[in-house]
């Protein structure tokens, strides 16, 4: 028999099982969350914002990690999810240049269409960092 033609499992009803016992919880709840998994399992349930930046940026990290070219590094695949998320990524990507300065400086100003940093600070990235940050503050953002 493949895999297609295997029935899925009829559900259950499990408001109608008294629970009198902990030995019946102990048995029940792990078939409960095997059951719910099975019908909603975590990599079909929609990511939040957050997970879906972290999870992002993590791959982007991971990635890039031996890139010297800063080029690779903004046209990287997930760099460009990250983009793509649009102004959902904004507080986020102010809350990593807070807690460390890296090269997200061309994803905010594609997100934003701002470009806070001065001339003479281009290259430097807690200079730049500090730039984006009272930029965001300026514009009301929390992150």
């Amino acid at each position: 028999m493949s895999a297609a033609t295997v029935p899925a499992p009829m559900a259950l009803d499990y408001a109608s099982i008294s629970r009198a016992s902990s030995e019946h919880d102990v048995l029940m709840d792990p078939w409960i969350e095997a059951e719910e998994h099975y019908r909603y399992p975590v990599t079909r349930r929609p990511l939040s914002d957050a997970e879906k930046f972290y999870s992002l940026a993590e791959a982007w990290r991971l990635d890039v990690r031996f890139t010297s070219s800063l080029t690779q590094m903004i046209l990287h695949p997930t760099y460009q999810r990250i983009i793509g998320m649009g102004v959902a990524a904004v507080p986020f990507l102010l809350r990593e240049l807070e807690r460390k300065p890296d090269h997200w400086f061309w994803a905010l100003h594609a997100i934003t269409g701002a470009d806070p940093v001065k001339p003479e600070d281009r290259g430097k990235l807690r200079k730049m960092a500090e730039a984006w940050l009272t930029w965001g503050k300026e514009q009301g953002l929390a992150w």
